[in-house]
């Protein structure tokens, strides 16, 4: 059996654990958006984009993948 299918990449950025902004999704959410157009990533190109937290004795840790298929021209 053959896959063919589309090549992906991803990133994966959380916050500092048990630093200033382990809390802070709103912060996460900026350096996602900062590294997508550091990337210059085209929205077309973004295939997913992953949230999720883990509980700490903090409260939430948040982290963010990102998904994306490469410009194949």
């Amino acid at each position: 059996m053959s896959f063919e299918g589309y090549p992906s990449r991803h990133f994966s950025i959380a916050n500092e654990r048990h630093g200033e902004h382990e809390n802070d999704l709103p912060h996460l959410l900026r350096r996602v958006a900062t590294r997508i157009e550091e990337l210059d990533l085209r929205p077309m190109d973004i295939l997913d984009v992953t949230i999720h937290q883990d509980i700490t004795e903090n409260g939430p840790w948040w982290a963010a993948t990102v998904y994306w298929s490469p410009d194949v021209d």
